[in-house]
């Protein structure tokens, strides 16, 4: 699916998914931040769950619009899941205890002869179903987060926003305009297109980036 693609299906695909991502390029610096945390805040606003992934912490000249504590530094980290299967047992207790970072579940009373393989522990990724890349001609180009997101980038649908000539079309969807001045700029023209209110905080970090690239 090309940047034809009708405002309607466009909401569809983002009204259907449950776990959203947005990854700014690595080499795309403020123009590329501004344009996804615009993104981000307007899709907070249609109350989607989403993530901003950058590496390295808010950039300097945003700080007054998003912390730290707010977008995920290292997408390598993942979920530890712990199942136990206690339905053939005479348990009726479940406890929990923590202390030195060590995590201790007790359930009881079972019996002697409890398996252990009814334990299972495993690590799980985030589950984005939905990803946008801002501002990179290949996936390489978003550095350690591509690496850190390789298997979600093969399950998940994937929206490529850029504005360069040379953009290699990797997404399911590409929205690629080499007229668009700035990334904040296209990613400001998707948004209204796609059916969004484009409210007070996407403005801000949209202009942020509009602005830097008129000065530069």
């Amino acid at each position: 699916m090309n940047e034809n693609n009708t405002k309607g299906s466009m909401e569809q695909l983002i009204q259907r998914s449950n776990n959203i991502a947005i990854v700014p390029s690595q080499i795309g610096g403020y123009d590329a931040f501004a344009a996804a945390l615009g993104l981000f805040f307007g899709l907070k606003e249609k109350d989607k769950k989403v993530s901003l992934i950058y590496p390295g912490g808010v950039p300097q000249g945003f700080e007054d619009l998003i912390s730290n504590a707010e977008i995920v530094a290292d997408a390598s980290l993942r979920d530890l899941i712990v199942e136990v299967d206690y339905s053939n047992s005479s348990a009726e207790k479940v406890n929990y205890s923590t202390q030195n970072d060590v995590l201790t579940l007790k359930i009881s009373p079972v019996g002697s002869n409890f398996s252990l393989d009814n334990v299972k522990a495993g690590l799980q990724g985030k589950g984005y179903d939905l990803i946008f890349v801002v501002g990179a001609q290949v996936k390489e180009d978003l550095g350690i987060s591509y690496s850190a997101l390789e298997e979600e980038f093969r399950s998940a649908t994937l929206i490529n926003l850029d504005n360069t000539k040379t953009n290699s079309r990797f997404g399911d969807v590409n929205i690629v305009d080499p007229l668009m001045d700035n990334l904040s700029q296209l990613v400001l023209n998707f948004m209204v297109k796609a059916g969004f209110f484009i409210t007070q905080k996407p403005a801000k970090a949209l202009l942020k980036g509009i602005s830097y690239r008129s000065a530069n």
